[in-house]
């Protein structure tokens, strides 16, 4: 599981240090990869490799949540749980005290962290889709699913909630880049219409196990990876209390369509679908992008690819929705 590296600042490096004293480890390396929700490296220590967060997200658009100790701990505790079901996800790794979560001092104040065990594998591509890895990514997105409707939430648990008035809060959070110009008024409107449709069908949905409940938050073919043939998930820093539908969403923009079927075919063997999951399911890609632009407003190095990004998602894919027409349940 690789995803690159930079040469990070040693406001980075030095809580990073601090952190790692706090483990059982005899660290031999340690490799920045990136900073984004959070500040991660790559730990050697003692044969073995470890993935170390500290909980700084790169823009505040990204959420707040690295600021609680309870917060990240609850998604922790969720995936140790998913663990002690066999899915393939990283362990979190307990500190010398037996904690989930290690607060150090950084240069702006106390900094939270996190270690999990290193997941071996290859970042899943384009290339690498299959009827057999789309069947493994479709199973394993529905057991997610399906522990996640049968688990009883721990005393304390927090994580963030993906609601009407969040959904409604991001795109408003576009506005800045409407009024200077990078992005279109018209392709605001059109993903605008999207969200606020999605967000009236949340006042006449009943929600149950069936329908709202963890889900991963971000599942985009960067978080599968392929160790010899097997699927693995991981990178859960966002998950979230939020309809299923929101994970398959993102799921799907990643699966050639002619591949979905397999896709929906697979998951449902664990988890059902709703009676309109096609609208639902579409309505959430683009709630998800809608996220995502939210996220890099503020960050210098996605400008471009914002500026590139909206008008396709708006005209080819909102426009079509708010038309009632389907992009990709068509038949």
């Amino acid at each position: 599981m690789e995803k690159g590296s930079l040469i990070p600042t040693a406001q980075f490096t030095k809580p990073a240090y601090k952190a790692l004293e706090k483990y059982n480890l005899k660290v031999q390396d340690v490799l920045f990869i990136q900073h984004s929700e959070n500040v991660t490296f790559k730990v050697t220590a003692s044969g073995k490799s470890y993935l170390l967060r500290l909980h700084l997200p790169l823009t505040p658009g990204m959420g707040t949540h690295g600021v609680n100790p309870e917060v990240i701990r609850s998604e922790l505790r969720w995936v140790n749980s998913l663990l002690r079901n066999k899915l393939p996800v990283p362990r979190p790794l307990r500190n010398r005290s037996g904690g989930l979560v290690t607060r150090v001092t950084g240069i702006d104040g106390p900094l939270n962290c996190s270690v999990l065990e290193w997941l071996d594998g290859d970042l899943y591509t384009r290339e690498m889709e299959s009827e057999d890895t789309v069947a493994q990514i479709g199973r394993l997105v529905g057991k997610i699913h399906r522990h996640s409707s049968r688990w009883r939430l721990p005393k304390g648990f927090q994580r963030p909630v993906r609601d009407a008035a969040y959904f409604s809060s991001i795109v408003g959070s576009l506005l800045p880049a409407v009024d200077d110009g990078r992005i279109n008024y018209l392709d605001f409107k059109a993903l605008q219409t999207s969200v606020l449709e999605l967000v009236r069908l949340f006042p006449s949905r009943r929600k149950s196990r069936a329908t709202v409940g963890l889900i991963h938050g971000d599942l985009h073919r960067g978080n599968f990876i392929n160790h010899n043939g097997e699927i693995r998930l991981i990178d859960f820093s966002l998950c979230a209390v939020g309809h299923f539908t929101y994970d398959l969403g993102t799921c799907l923009s990643n699966i050639s369509p002619a591949l979905q079927p397999v896709f929906l075919e697979n998951y449902e063997r664990f988890f059902p679908l709703p009676k309109d999951f096609e609208r639902l399911i579409e309505g959430f890609f683009i709630a998800s992008y809608v996220a995502t632009f939210s996220y890099w407003l503020e960050n210098p190095e996605a400008q471009e690819t914002l500026v590139q990004r909206v008008p396709y998602i708006s005209q080819q894919f909102a426009s079509r929705l708010n038309r009632d027409e389907r992009f990709w349940f068509t038949t």
